[in-house]
């Protein structure tokens, strides 16, 4: 990805140490909202109706709040005609089927070993003053963080997809670079790119080695079968 905001940031761990090995942790935010709204606008560039991010459908004015083509998250559950959105992401009536790993990134700057969970990426804060009109008189001081590079986002199935649900979430990713991640798309930032996609099959294994440490084994199987399958399913090609 190329620039993502600072609310796209979240601090949670600072690490002290020697001079160029100390540094700052953060989970990058938003990812699973970025794909949430692919998945809206492609249904919706469909005609495929699904759930809205809103449980509300006016405003105290009795002003409409949804747009033409979503009903009110978790609605479509009510109605007995659960939406494909809603039975991969759920709401508050139910949970989702899929379960968004955390992205650690930690600062290129940082030298020190990293876990094998924490991502290295370039990440830089901007200083801005807002001056008022037609003076240099700064009304507000701010800073912007901004982070870019190579991360990989692991998504993990809770139950087993439907070929329907894998083809809907496959292509809402695909999507997703149209959308572009965080406030910061206006200003030309939050750009992203889809550079490989995997769909795989993990078994882990648990067990303790001679000092009684635990050891985790994976076995991986890749599913590209799977993923050509999925792609075809949907949308449902519905016969004249």
């Amino acid at each position: 990805m190329a620039g993502g905001k600072v609310n796209n940031l979240m601090l949670i761990r600072t690490t002290k140490g020697e001079k160029g090995k100390e540094g700052k942790k953060y989970v990058v935010k938003g990812l699973r909202g970025w794909l949430n709204h692919a998945m809206m606008a492609l249904a919706k560039e469909m005609g495929v109706e699904v759930c809205h991010t809103s449980e509300k459908t006016e405003s105290q004015k009795g002003e409409p709040l949804l747009p033409e083509g979503f009903h009110a998250a978790g609605k479509c559950l009510e109605n007995g005609e659960e939406c494909i959105k809603h039975r991969l992401m759920g709401s508050f009536g139910k949970q989702s089927k899929l379960k968004f790993e955390p992205v650690v990134i930690t600062s290129k700057a940082c030298k020190g070993k990293e876990d094998e969970e924490i991502q290295q990426m370039h990440i830089a804060t901007e200083v801005r003053n807002a001056l008022a009109f037609h003076t240099k008189k700064a009304i507000q001081d701010f800073g912007e963080r901004y982070f870019a590079g190579t991360f990989t986002l692991r998504i993990e199935f809770r139950t087993k997809l439907e070929a329907e649900e894998l083809g809907f979430l496959l292509k809402s990713l695909l999507y997703a670079p149209e959308i572009g991640l965080g406030a910061a798309v206006n200003n030309g930032a939050g750009k992203m790119k889809i550079l490989k996609v995997a769909l795989q099959e993990v078994v882990r294994e648990r067990t303790f080695d001679q000092k009684g440490r635990v050891v985790e084994r994976e076995r991986v199987r890749n599913l590209w079968k799977e993923m050509q399958e999925g792609l075809k399913a949907w949308p449902k090609k519905v016969s004249a």
